[in-house]
């Protein structure tokens, strides 16, 4: 059994080894060179498992499955960390490599088993990596949950200086689509409203089906507003049913689209628009109950005025 094993394991080894049996191409990377090609990797693996962190948090906050102190904690960690993660990255595509191609001068077999050790090693090293990044993630999360109990809210002054920090990225790059995301929810969870509604603006000209920013320029055109003016509620619902493509069962955008229908009295729209809220919240909640008095109140002939 074991010498069926041992035989397995080198027919393994030595098919991912095959194809470096054949010439060597010229532009194999080896060297510093590897272990650039290798951070950037595991730099860009990071910073996507981090926008999948973020999501799930604006997600679970929108759903009011997630206390304010909370969500403001582990989004600052989040951002924090992805803003050094970017600045790694940054770093790395302006710094030009400084070697160049390997030498031909190692005898052709040499550099074959080389680059089959280099393979090997690769696959665990890189599995290593992948579990070594969704570990941290995942203990990160775990240690920020765990100070909830006695923990204070987050530092005013480190977020001061997080926003700093990103307001200076921006500068030098405005056009930095996950820079502007970072900078409306940090502006928002700071109340600089105007602030947040031009990073939200500058994310819909980089991308402009970006759901999250449609919904909070809509919610900013409802809750600034200073007269009601039909077309301003309507430029609102436009930017609603931008959101509701990718958010069509998000209850806080099912709420804003129906104030914004009972200004316009469209009464049978903030109807429908508020019964789905109300379906999609948790039955009993404090939330729950107020979007079904103020469907009560529609219903009864006096819609009520947010």
């Amino acid at each position: 059994m074991v010498f069926l094993v041992v035989i397995l394991v080198l027919a393994v080894i030595l098919t991912l080894a095959l194809p470096f049996w054949r010439p060597p191409a010229d532009d194999l990377l080896l060297g510093p060179e590897a272990a650039r090609d290798q951070e950037r990797l595991d730099l860009e693996l990071e910073r996507e498992i981090l926008h999948g962190s973020l999501a799930e948090l604006e997600v679970e906050r929108i759903r009011n499955k997630l206390a304010a102190d909370d969500y403001e904690r582990l989004k600052a960690t989040d951002e924090r960390r992805l803003l050094q993660v970017l600045d790694k990255l940054e770093a790395l595509a302006t710094s030009a490599p400084s070697s160049t191609k390997a030498a031909a001068a190692t005898p052709p077999a040499t550099l074959h088993w080389a680059a089959t050790l280099a393979v090997i090693f690769f696959v665990i090293a890189g599995g290593g990596a992948i579990h070594r990044y969704l570990f941290a993630f995942q203990q990160a999360r775990v240690e920020a949950a765990a100070r909830q109990m006695g923990a204070n809210t987050p530092d005013p002054q480190q977020i001061m200086e997080m926003v700093a920090r990103l307001e200076a990225r921006l500068r030098d790059n405005p056009n930095d689509l996950e820079g502007q995301v970072m900078a409306g929810r940090s502006y928002l969870a700071l109340e600089r409203t105007d602030e947040a509604r031009k990073a939200w603006a500058k994310v819909i000209e980089l991308d402009p089906r970006h759901a999250e920013a449609h919904f909070h320029v809509g919610v900013l055109l409802l809750t600034t507003r200073t007269v009601n003016d039909p077309q301003l509620f309507q430029e609102a619902l436009d930017h609603f049913a931008i959101a509701f493509v990718k958010l069509p069962q998000e209850p806080a955008l099912l709420w804003y689209r129906g104030i914004a229908f009972v200004h316009l009295q469209r009464y049978g729209d903030a109807d429908e628009s508020w019964t789905a809220a109300y379906q999609n919240l948790q039955p009993g909640s404090d939330d729950a109950n107020f979007v079904r008095q103020a469907l009560e109140q529609l219903r009864a002939g006096t819609p009520p005025l947010f």
